[in-house]
């Protein structure tokens, strides 16, 4: 282990030791903002290891909590002005395991949720092995109330590096692809590993009305466009803690890292 690598894992220690003592004692209250979840995978089983997957407890176990502290909301309503707290959540790449184990329970809490699609992935797998939703799963979300299909780019490619004709192939490219092929308006985009320059938002503002970005609480200046998130792939104590005004200021005082960076083929094979 290099010493940033260190580093990072003792900062990922001291934060769920806070969380812990946290979620003991009480103290922080939960933010009075709007607030938008990122998950990856729900299933598998308590002793995985793979930081990008919730089991189903943990994610029934924090639906639970939210449900009478936060009313669930579709995307866009997280940027209204009164009222609130509300929450949205959201799933990144389309993996299988969003339709099988993850869709029960947003329909046992009634829980809007926006599921980003990888245009070019549907039917396949990662290099890992982990299943994508096949087309006719992408279907059944597209013809569910609770769920909207966004865009995840054709590739997950990562958006900054590319020149002007590949950037608006994997951005408006495969929102064209996605509304073809599902048959469905496809108005919301979410940065492959958080990552986006000024140019790269001006291409999607032109294309989509809403765009998920890195870590934060929403605020009432937010962007569209730029919509912070909370990583919710984490126990649900750290979770409740990120969702606590005190968190977001301590971690933006200490310079934590971006949640929204790194997360690609990520998973294990849950089906």
């Amino acid at each position: 282990m290099d010493i940033p690598e260190a580093v990072s894992v003792g900062k990922e220690v001291v934060w769920r030791t806070i969380a812990e003592v946290d979620a003991r004692l009480g103290v922080a209250a939960p933010t009075s903002r709007n607030v938008v979840l990122m998950y990856h995978s729900v299933g598998g089983s308590a002793g995985n290891t793979d930081g990008r997957v919730v089991t189903v407890e943990a994610f029934r176990e924090l639906l639970a909590w939210l449900d009478g502290r936060y009313e669930f909301v579709d995307l866009p309503r997280v940027l209204e002005a009164g009222g609130g707290p509300r929450v949205a959540i959201t799933f990144d790449d389309a993996y299988r395991s969003v339709h099988r184990h993850a869709l029960p329970v947003l329909c046992e809490f009634d829980a809007p949720a926006t599921v980003y699609v990888i245009a070019d992935r549907v039917g396949g797998a990662t290099e890992r092995g982990v299943p994508y939703l096949t087309e006719a799963q992408v279907r059944d979300l597209v013809a569910d109330d609770l769920v909207t299909v966004g865009n995840h780019t054709r590739t997950h490619a990562r958006l900054s590096a590319l020149d002007e004709a590949a950037l608006r192939e994997e951005v408006v490219g495969a929102k064209d692809a996605l509304e073809a092929r599902f048959d469905c308006d496809v108005e919301r985009f979410c940065y492959p590993y958080g990552d986006y320059t000024p140019r790269v938002v001006d291409v999607v503002r032109e294309s989509h009305d809403y765009a998920t970005a890195d870590y934060g609480h929403v605020a009432p200046a937010t962007d569209p466009h730029r919509i912070p998130r909370v990583d919710a792939s984490q126990p649900p104590t750290v979770v409740r803690w990120e969702l606590t005004g005190a968190a977001e200021s301590l971690r933006r005082r200490v310079g934590g890292t971006p949640q929204g960076e790194g997360y690609a083929d990520t998973g294990t094979r849950i089906e």
